[in-house]
């Protein structure tokens, strides 16, 4: 418990189709279908039913389900992450 390792990436497997490494989706741009810019995944938090994006822009943070229904793509080339987010999910200030 509390231990940290390490492992060479490539001697991991490849993740399975619609699945990332966390490593993988820390740092994306993140933009809402219209695209709207939110901020940059700065952490992910796993929750007892589904993993939370916490994304970042200057001093707003957005929570954001790792739902299907909300993830809609993940273009790790281009290094960008889109969302639909769900009625009443806010930008909230620290």
């Amino acid at each position: 418990m509390g231990a940290e390792f390490f492992v060479q990436r490539a001697s991991l497997p490849e993740p399975e189709e619609g699945t990332y490494y966390w490593a993988d989706l820390i740092g994306l741009a993140v933009f809402t279908n219209e695209e709207l810019y939110l901020g940059q995944v700065e952490a992910i938090f796993p929750t007892g039913s589904n993993d939370v994006y916490v994304v970042k822009d200057g001093d707003k943070e957005t929570l954001i389900p790792a739902l299907a229904s909300v993830v809609t793509g993940v273009d790790l080339e281009n290094r960008i992450m889109r969302v639909n987010l769900p009625e009443g999910l806010l930008a909230l200030s620290s």
